[in-house]
């Protein structure tokens, strides 16, 4: 990880297994090279594969996921570039290339306080049955209310625990459980702890 000015270069590896992401966006464009191995990507509406030797490159804003094709894995080493996320809980400017709809339902989630991400009463707040609200917006982002709502949270984290902010008040702070819940998430996410992550940020020139 180098940091610049207002910007900063982040670069994770991973030796060849099994990976498996969850859903996510970063807040620059990703550029993923595979190592060894061949993995799966997926987006919204649509999915490739990508091989040993390769180059992929994620726009900013845009919800995937990698997952392996076959028993041996893939290694890979991934690197985008981006400006410093704020650690308030403000609304990520690539959202305004959404429709209304899915403005309203992330202002909703950014105002919770938790992540019990209550979809009725989003729902409620837009004016629209919580079933259509869930459709629309997976449709739309490429996954549930929910797992947006948790990566918004990650995010907030990220910022926080570039301040050099402990680990067990950055959880609580981005709105998770307690330090093991952020831990789980961050993993499932990024492929490291929030503690790796934050070490790497300290050290990096």
């Amino acid at each position: 990880m180098v940091r610049h000015a207002d910007d900063f270069v982040e670069t994770i590896a991973g030796e060849r297994r099994c990976w498996r992401f969850r859903p996510h966006f970063h807040a620059g464009d990703e550029s993923v090279r595979i190592l060894a191995g061949r993995a799966r990507l997926r987006l919204k509406s649509s999915c490739r594969n990508v091989e040993a030797g390769e180059t992929v490159v994620v726009p900013a804003g845009v919800v995937h996921r990698f997952e392996p094709l076959d028993e041996d894995g893939w290694a890979f080493s991934s690197e985008f570039v981006s400006r410093r996320e704020p650690a308030g809980p403000t609304k990520p400017e690539y959202s305004k290339t959404k429709s209304f709809l899915s403005m309203r339902a992330e202002q909703q989630l950014v105002d919770r306080r938790s992540l019990h991400t209550d979809v009725e009463a989003i729902a409620a707040a837009c004016e629209v049955s919580a079933g259509y609200l869930s459709r629309m917006f997976r449709r739309e982002v490429g996954t549930s209310l929910h797992n947006f709502h948790v990566l918004m949270a990650i995010h907030k984290a990220k910022a926080l625990l570039r301040s050099h902010v402990p680990v067990v008040d950055a959880a609580l702070d981005a709105g998770f459980y307690d330090q093991a819940h952020l831990t789980r998430e961050f993993v499932r996410t990024l492929g490291m702890t929030p503690g790796t992550f934050r070490s790497a940020w300290i050290a990096a020139p």
